[in-house]
């Protein structure tokens, strides 16, 4: 049997399948890819240059071919016991310093969350799935509600506010192994705890962290984008100062 082939791409293995699309390893000339190809058209992916986003090395209608990075991601790295908060919390600035670059050049990702974290062999952290959510009737991303802003709920308009949200909530999980909200009972529970419920404390889950963690979580959490830190990167170095404190 021929090898298949999209987009010039040969497929070798799946990587990975979601409800968005597969993500398969592909292989162009002498280097191999990650192919991911959707359920339906996506947005024209941004092309962003920097060592914390996943870079893009082509696209169709319904496919984007993008840097392999074999280390596997921060929410698989979590369930498999190998996230302490040191880790997280390195994960979470290099996340940010992308996040921050991206926001420099007027993109928002939209869904930000641990599972599209990427790592590289050396632990750094790679942001990836830019462009490639589709949207609904009324242009609301559709997002992980685990991760997703109020505004974002309520399809208003986003900003970098809303990734830093979402930074905020793939730090808790990775800090407790638990998404807020957890207790949710349905995701329309989980929506609703989003819009209208503060904050979780991260010392509840993990009370071997300091208290000023959880006041770091209330910040990026904020219901009112005003009230969130002003970037990515200030919850970052917000976090790192937490994890240095002791009682």
């Amino acid at each position: 049997m021929d090898p298949v082939s999209i987009g010039g791409y040969e497929i070798q293995s799946v990587l990975g399948t979601g409800g968005m699309g597969t993500v398969y390893l592909a292989r162009d000339a002498d280097r191999f890819v990650a192919l991911k190809v959707l359920h339906s058209a996506a947005s024209a992916p941004a092309l962003l240059d920097h060592p914390n986003i996943v870079r893009i090395l082509g696209s169709g209608t319904r496919w984007l071919a993008m840097q392999y990075v074999p280390g596997g991601d921060a929410d698989s790295e979590l369930r498999a016991g190998r996230m302490s908060p040191a880790r997280a919390v390195h994960i979470i600035a290099d996340i940010a310093r992308g996040l921050d670059f991206a926001h420099a050049h007027g993109v928002v990702h939209g869904d930000v969350k641990p599972s599209n974290f990427l790592l590289a062999e050396d632990d750094r952290a790679l942001l990836t799935d830019f462009g490639s959510r589709p949207f609904a009737a009324n242009g609301m991303v559709l997002a992980s509600a685990a991760y997703a802003s109020p505004e974002m709920l309520r399809g208003k308009e986003v900003d970098r506010r809303t990734d830093v949200y979402s930074l905020g909530c793939s730090l808790f999980r990775l800090l407790t192994g638990k998404p807020p909200f957890f207790d949710a009972s349905s995701k329309d529970e989980v929506v609703q705890a989003q819009l209208h419920r503060e904050p979780p404390q991260v010392t509840r889950f993990a009370p071997w962290l300091p208290p000023a963690m959880d006041n770091v979580i209330a910040t990026a959490m904020a219901k009112h984008a005003n009230a969130r830190y002003s970037s990515a990167g200030e919850l970052a170095r917000s976090a790192d100062a937490a994890l240095g404190v002791k009682d």
